[in-house]
C-alpha cells in the first residue's frame, strides 16, 4: 500500500511551484533580463501594469529628481498620446516608478520606448555621460554587457498587477516611494519587492 506524503511536503512544494511560475509569467525586463534569450513581454489590458526605470548614472546633475518637471511632462504627453492611464508615480533619484493600465499592446510598447527614450535623451543633451564615468561604472551592471543601454541599466522592467488588494499594495508602496524622496518619511527596508530591475 503506497503512503500519502507528509503534509508539510503537500503544502510546501505546490506553493513554490506556483510562486515560481508566476513571477516568470507576470514579470518582464529588469533583473529578468540577465542571461536570459529574448522573450515575450507578458502585457494585459485587462490588468495594471508596474513600471520601473533605473539608471546607475542618475546622479548629480542627471538625478531624476532634478529633472522632475520634465519627466513630468513626457508621461504626461506620452499617456495622452497612446492612452495609458497612470494610477501612481514616484520620480526617485535613480529610478521611476509607475502604475499604469493601457488599452492595447501597441499603445504599452510604445508607451514604454518614448518614456524610456526621451527623458534619456533630453537628460543626457544637458548632462552627457563621460567614457571615466562608464569606465568606473564598469560598462555595465554585472552579468547584463549585453543589455547595457545608454542610460538606464537594464530594459524596461514590467509585472503585471491583479485589482484588489495587489493594486493596493503596490500602489502603496509607489506612494511609500515618493514620500521617502521628499523626507517626509524615514525610509523603511522592504519585506517584499514589487520589482526587481
Amino acid at each position: 500500500m503506497v503512503r500519502a506524503p507528509p503534509p508539510f511536503l503537500q503544502l510546501s512544494l505546490p506553493m513554490r511551484q506556483q510562486s515560481l511560475f508566476r513571477n516568470q509569467t507576470r514579470a518582464h525586463g529588469g533583473s529578468h533580463s540577465f542571461k536570459k534569450r529574448r522573450s515575450f513581454r507578458p502585457l494585459s489590458t485587462k490588468q495594471a501594469l508596474h513600471m520601473t526605470l533605473r539608471s546607475q548614472f542618475a546622479k548629480g546633475e542627471r538625478s531624476l529628481l532634478k529633472h522632475k518637471n520634465l519627466i513630468n511632462e513626457v508621461i504626461q504627453k506620452a499617456s495622452m498620446h497612446f492612452d495609458v492611464k497612470v494610477y501612481e508615480k514616484a520620480i526617485c533619484g535613480n529610478h521611476i516608478h509607475l502604475l499604469i493600465r493601457g488599452k492595447s499592446r501597441p499603445d504599452l510598447q510604445n508607451f514604454f520606448r518614448v518614456i524610456a527614450g526621451h527623458i534619456a535623451q533630453k537628460i543626457l543633451q544637458s548632462f552627457p555621460i563621460t567614457e571615466f564615468e562608464r569606465k568606473a561604472a564598469g560598462g555595465a551592471p554585472k552579468g547584463c554587457q549585453k543589455n547595457r543601454r545608454k542610460f538606464w541599466d537594464l530594459l524596461v522592467y514590467t509585472r503585471l498587477v491583479s485589482w484588489g488588494k495587489e493594486f493596493k499594495r503596490v500602489a502603496k508602496y509607489i506612494i511609500q516611494n515618493t514620500l521617502e524622496t521628499l523626507n517626509i518619511i524615514a525610509y523603511q527596508k522592504r519585506s517584499t519587492r514589487y520589482n526587481t530591475s
